[in-house]
């Protein structure tokens, strides 16, 4: 998990519906408003300052592998329903591992985003449900440096001690928060281990490693968006591969992307 960026102002068609209905808005009613073009027209915005990706496995969205997730759920009997249609509570996710369905467009390995059995391997929002946990971190409020989690070569996701301790966030949250959206389940740990290797793979590949200016530029064009603005899935597992020198690319202005 990485952090991402907060959208901070509602889309036009979220303040076009929050406006026609003031007191009364809520979710579902949003969901059908303009026909569902208001609701396309956020979750794609919140997919582009997400450049792409999971606000929480980091898995490229795509287009029948996407949701808006809300941090403090609806269903919470203190905040939900006055949080369900503000935007500062919700980010782009995927379905959590229950997509079993493709576009012909769409290239990915179904494993990837559906694995059986379904309960052990969802994940994200799927996962957490309507748990609303102080102990939870919410991505947009994580440290942009150091990374709080490492992957490992075996696609595990780890709590990384020293850096938690720098920034004065609990280890148990961080441990606590991998457990909520359940990112070690088998199913993304396959897909960062085949990340993990694909890298391996390519390493052979650029050219001279041992050049500085080689390793330089093949490590941000994979860590930093591409002209699209979109990143390469599974983030995390790329940045703790090439580390440390991802942190020292990581840590150059601008940061708008992270």
């Amino acid at each position: 998990m990485k952090k991402i960026r907060e959208l901070n102002n509602p889309t036009s068609g979220l303040a076009q519906y929050r406006n026609s209905v003031e007191v009364k808005a809520n979710w579902d009613a949003f969901r059908d408003h303009n026909q569902g073009a208001s609701h396309k027209e956020l979750i794609e915005r919140l997919i582009a300052v997400q450049h792409g990706l999971c606000g929480y496995c980091e898995i490229n969205l795509t287009e029948t592998d996407r949701q808006i997730e809300h941090i403090i759920p609806r269903n919470d009997p203190q905040q939900g329903a006055a949080r369900e249609v503000d935007v500062t509570n919700m980010i782009a996710c995927c379905k959590g591992g229950t997509s079993s369905t493709y576009a012909p467009s769409e290239k990915s390995h179904d494993e990837d985003r559906y694995l059986r059995p379904v309960r052990d391997n969802m994940s994200c929002g799927q996962a957490k449900g309507d748990l609303n946990e102080a102990n939870f971190l919410d991505p947009r409020k994580l440290p942009a440096l150091p990374l709080l989690t490492k992957v490992l070569v075996n696609g595990e996701i780890e709590v990384d001690k020293k850096a938690c301790k720098s920034e004065g966030i609990p280890v148990s949250h961080v441990r606590r928060t991998i457990e909520i959206l359940n990112l070690n389940a088998k199913r993304l740990q396959l897909a960062r281990a085949k990340q993990w290797n694909d890298l391996e793979e390519e390493s052979g590949q650029i050219g001279d490693p041992d050049d500085p200016d080689t390793m330089n530029a093949w490590i941000r064009d994979v860590l930093i968006p591409d002209e699209n603005g979109q990143l390469t899935p599974f983030f995390t597992t790329n940045r703790s591969y090439f580390s440390p020198l991802s942190e020292l690319i990581l840590a150059q202005q601008p940061q708008t992307w992270i």
